[in-house]
């Protein structure tokens, strides 16, 4: 119920990798906007202190900007950015608001963990040490003022490993946690890839290519194109020459489609073009620039490599009626004496 919530506010799916970020972020704004909430409370009401409870009222302002930022813009970064400045500067601002008591110290322990976390290992890392260096001036210059005793050395050396030990925590833990996140994501998108793509011709595979093809905006124009005997040039050459002629083919269809559609290898020594211009003409222009090309290209082997094609419009309310007209035209083109291309006939 809590997630779906979120969901909506945040206008992220649980499923989106950005989802768990932002739900980070929420859910420390939330937490710090309590705290800050219930100090200003208790030093408004419990123990009066108008500098503390000035201090812990800005920050709860600028903690309702970071829910703005994270709400309205959807900007994650900006969010968190201010999230950790408002702990931090409270933090800071409290040990001197408090009068140096000790107890203020402990607060100045959230940053490394926190910051780190949301901004990332190195933006965190410069928050925390630059944070580091303002505690540890604060606390030298003024150390045997420390209420109820002196804040002596040893306990300056105590807080810097506490906090120093802390931030190397958070540090290697957050890069190893990044990297780690980066290498899963490059392997998904290699994935992904490998998915929708042909192995031997590096064409888009049938399963892209139908994917496409459910998109019926996309498409106005199919062509299914057959080498023309591919099976003597494996036997003759053997299948080696055969997966080098399908490869060469697949870059030259390549090329002489351009921007005008998508090639996809439909299986075997078949090949789709999917067209997404409206214009025949241009899908004509692009068949006979293919033929051309295969006419010259010199393909290693004593013979020459031709294709067939058949052409048809797409119907978009039935898509294996236009797969039909156009294996129709394939058959009308190998019937011609093949090396050609026929437009199916509306009906």
């Amino acid at each position: 119920m809590l997630t779906n919530g979120l969901e909506k506010w945040l206008g992220l799916s649980r499923t989106q990798e950005e989802f768990r970020e932002n739900a980070f972020v929420f859910a420390s704004l939330t937490v710090l906007s309590a705290v800050l909430t219930l100090f200003v409370y208790y030093n408004t009401i419990f123990i009066p202190n108008l500098l503390l409870a000035s201090i812990e009222a800005v920050g709860l302002v600028l903690c309702c900007f970071a829910y703005y930022w994270l709400w309205q813009s959807r900007n994650v970064k900006v969010a968190a950015t201010i999230m950790v400045s408002v702990m931090t500067a409270v933090s800071l601002l409290f040990i001197v608001g408090s009068g140096h008591s000790e107890f203020a110290l402990a607060f100045s322990f959230l940053t490394p963990v926190v910051a780190i976390f949301v901004l990332g290992y190195r933006v965190g890392a410069l928050f925390s040490l630059l944070n580091f260096a303002v505690i540890a001036y604060v606390c030298l210059i003024d150390m045997h003022n420390w209420p109820p005793i002196p804040f002596d050395t040893i306990s300056f050396i105590h807080l810097s490993i506490v906090y120093l030990f802390l931030f190397a925590i958070a540090y290697f833990y957050d890069s190893g946690r990044r990297k780690t996140l980066a290498l899963l994501k490059e392997s998904n998108r290699k994935l992904q890839a490998l998915s929708h793509t042909d192995m031997l011709t590096q064409l888009y595979n049938r399963r892209h290519m139908e994917a496409i093809l459910a998109e019926p905006q996309e498409v106005q124009w199919i062509a299914i194109i057959d080498i023309d005997d591919f099976k003597k040039i494996n036997d003759d050459y053997g299948h080696e020459v055969g997966d080098q002629v399908l490869t060469q083919t697949a870059r030259i269809l390549e090329s002489k489609v351009g921007t005008n559609g998508k090639v996809g290898r439909w299986g075997g020594e078949e090949f789709l073009i999917i067209y997404q211009t409206p214009d025949y003409d241009v899908v004509e222009v692009s068949l006979k620039a293919i033929h051309a090309s295969l006419a010259t290209h010199d393909f290693g082997i004593n013979r020459p490599v031709t294709i067939s094609c058949g052409v048809s419009v797409h119907n978009e309310s039935v898509k294996a009626d236009s797969f039909r007209k156009a294996d129709e035209a394939l058959y009308q083109a190998k019937h011609s004496g093949k090396n050609c291309y026929r437009l199916a006939v509306e009906s």
